[in-house]
């Protein structure tokens, strides 16, 4: 019985090595197939220590939120509109919650969270329309 529990046990961690082994990160590594020329992530937002991770989440929704609210308020999915600039979402994070604690920082990417998905109802259908989703 030991035997069979240990082989198991072998088993799932291989498995579970193979699988992890299979997962390749391709954020960044591609080139996206919508809006090839898209404004890259700021370097400094790709250095934030994982410890800091919660930093790193907000600013990625606070440009996520920036580009569906743009969309859907002007009703053009153009690249410009739908990728704009990291400019504005860095001043505001700098300046409004760079200081933020964890939780602090995990409120607010709530937020912002809404607000992309609110947006991303009326942005999505534009962009679909407009071949660009």
């Amino acid at each position: 019985m030991k035997l069979i529990h240990v082989t198991f046990i072998l088993l799932v961690a291989v498995n579970a090595n193979y699988a992890i082994a299979q997962i390749t990160p391709t954020l960044g590594s591609e080139t996206p197939r919508v809006c090839p020329d898209q404004p890259p992530q700021p370097e400094w937002v790709d250095r934030i220590p994982l410890r800091e991770a919660q930093n790193k989440v907000l600013i990625q929704q606070m440009y996520r939120a920036q580009s569906m609210q743009a969309v859907a308020e002007s009703g053009d999915c153009s690249c410009e509109t739908r990728f704009p600039s990291w400019a504005t979402a860095e001043t505001i994070f700098l300046e409004a919650y760079a200081n933020l604690d964890r939780w602090g920082a995990t409120e607010r990417t709530e937020q912002y969270r809404d607000i992309a998905n609110e947006n991303r109802r009326v942005a999505k259908p534009i962009c679909e329309q407009q071949d660009n989703w």
